[in-house]
């Protein structure tokens, strides 16, 4: 389905030749927030191609006990609506259609308040999705704020509504759709989580929300022996619920197949040889396990040393463990700085022709004259995983991180073992200036 966007200027334009109280627009359409604050301006009413706006059947008044005012607030109403000066309208009553005055306690005023309530948190998420990038997600979701601003109009003007399409849905699409997530999607009927993140935490808070505008329809529109007056009312509000249990499965469908990564941040660290090991802390010397890190088989020891450069000295700097073949010094460019040394951005392993660093141990000194590398980020992946996206050990990937503020970072090398565990590492430089959290993830968006 094609969108239609439907701008302000160019309603204006074609509603200044007629002048009429409606318009149709193609189904599927997506109307603007200014042009939409102009259709309310004007109290015009929209529908879409192939829809037709029927006379409205008188509205059957409900019969349950408190819905109707007693015979002096009735009096009072009558008089109030006939325009009496003595007297003016009771600030505890509101009008429900014209000069027809009823308790602001009416079950429709309270369902219209609801209905509002909805369009606000509605409102709110397409903001969200904005700031996220996901300027194309919210766009779609002007189709529902559109129709729930035609169903407040359906009601006040006492009109009927029909269905038509969302999202290019019927409503038995929407219905069938959202019985079955795993037929459609993939996706069985689960709790919500945490980890499905804050899209699927909207969209279900949206699709809790137009439910409890659906009871408050319930309690408006039904009266006491059952009858409905608005039953195309209900239908609509039923299938706006589940319009949003199927975005959201949708949704979580969809992430799934993204190729997607934890992070971890790497702090300033070394990796010693056993010969510079034991001319730090003395001959013989093993490094003392303090915790496991993510990459199996990888540890940060209980060991520390002093990182000293020409300009200034780094204290306290953590060595990983195991030992390796060749002495490396992992910093930041803002460590580099502190040093007074050249960063030199290097894949781990390449340190040939690097800026050296001396070592303060706790038993002496080590002066190296290369080694000290600002460590080129990069995605660690089990082969199992690798295969499962189509990546090889060496390719280079763009990925974005889906933070508060989202960032790109290209030419990350892939590095591919059945003793990895999938991650993407950055140095503290570079999650610092995405805001990365502990709980925060990327995305493989290019490769």
């Amino acid at each position: 389905m094609i969108l239609v966007i439907i701008s302000e200027h160019v309603l204006r334009a074609n509603w200044h030749k007629t002048k009429s109280n409606t318009i149709t627009i193609p189904q599927g359409s997506i109307i603007t927030p200014s042009a939409r604050d102009f259709l309310r301006s004007q109290a015009i009413q929209v529908q879409y191609e192939g829809e037709t706006v029927l006379k409205a059947e008188p509205e059957k008044t409900p019969t349950a006990a408190g819905r109707m005012l007693s015979t002096n607030q009735g009096n009072a109403a009558s008089r109030a609506s006939a325009g009496e000066a003595s007297h003016p309208k009771p600030e505890h009553m509101t009008h429900l259609r014209g000069k027809q005055l009823i308790l602001k306690t009416h079950p429709v005023i309270a369902w219209r308040g609801q209905l509002d309530r909805f369009g606000c948190d509605l409102v709110e998420t397409q903001t969200l999705l904005v700031k996220a990038g996901e300027t194309k997600f919210a766009a779609q979701l002007e189709e529902v704020a559109l129709r729930a601003q035609q169903l407040m109009v359906a009601e006040v003007r006492e009109l009927p509504i029909e269905f038509g399409t969302l999202f290019g849905w019927t409503a038995d699409e929407i219905r069938d759709m959202s019985h079955h997530p795993d037929k459609y999607f993939g996706i069985p009927h689960t709790p919500m989580s945490y980890q499905d993140g804050w899209i699927v935490a909207r969209l279900n808070s949206l699709r809790s929300k137009i439910r409890e505008v659906e009871l408050y329809a319930n309690r408006a529109f039904t009266a006491d022996d059952g009858s409905c007056s608005r039953p195309d009312i209900i239908l609509l509000l039923n299938r706006l619920s589940s319009l949003f249990y199927v975005l959201l499965c949708k949704r979580r469908s969809e992430q799934r197949e993204k190729r997607s990564l934890p992070i971890g941040i790497s702090n300033r660290h070394l990796h010693l040889s056993q010969n510079h090991l034991e001319l730090l802390f003395g001959a013989g010397y093993s490094l003392k396990k303090r915790k496991e890190l993510s990459q199996p088989g990888q540890f940060a020891a209980e060991e520390t040393v002093t990182l000293a450069g020409p300009k200034g000295n780094i204290e306290n700097v953590r060595v990983l463990g195991p030992v390796r073949p060749e002495t490396q010094v992992e910093v930041s460019v803002t460590d580099c700085f502190h040093l007074g040394i050249e960063p030199e951005l290097r894949d781990s392993g390449q340190i040939a022709g690097t800026s050296g660093v001396e070592l303060i141990g706790l038993a002496g000194t080590v002066r190296l004259d290369h080694g000290a590398i600002v460590a080129a980020r990069h995605i660690h992946l089990h082969s199992d995983q690798a295969k499962k996206w189509n990546l090889r050990d060496g390719q280079r990937v763009t990925v974005r991180v889906e933070s508060q503020r989202p960032a790109l970072f290209q030419n990350v090398l892939v590095r591919v073992s059945k003793e990895f565990k999938g991650e993407l590492h950055l140095d503290t430089d570079e999650a610092n200036a995405a805001l990365v959290k502990p709980d925060t993830e990327c995305i493989i968006v290019e490769v």
